[in-house]
């Protein structure tokens, strides 16, 4: 079992502060009230693998965490330039198949 106390302030000399926070938001059910994220392993027979397979498992959630996520850009709305295409495109489509009709001579 592997405690990594997230409200010490000399864990971020080692893990910025917004890497701690994704870390927060990303492993939510594995941290106690007291804010100590915990990781419990029994995968193997002793327990100095399952503290490497735990300490390995810590390494990789502050991996996960360390990347700042895309800023996403909100959609607003159709640029008027492109809502001039598209009349545009629908009067064409329209002439097309207004083309299309049996014509009369008579």
């Amino acid at each position: 079992q592997i405690r990594l106390d997230l409200h010490n302030p000399d864990l971020f000399h080692y893990v910025p502060r917004e890497v701690v926070d994704r870390l927060k938001e990303q492993q939510a059910n594995r941290i106690n009230k007291q804010g100590s994220l915990i990781l419990q392993v029994q995968e193997h027979r002793t327990q100095i693998q399952n503290k490497k397979t735990a300490m390995d498992r810590l390494h990789s959630f502050i991996l996960q965490a360390w990347p700042r996520p895309k800023v996403r850009k909100l959609y607003k709305s159709v640029s008027p330039e492109a809502k001039e295409r598209n009349k545009e495109n629908k009067r064409r489509r329209s002439s097309t198949k207004e083309n299309r009709k049996r014509v009369d001579y008579f």
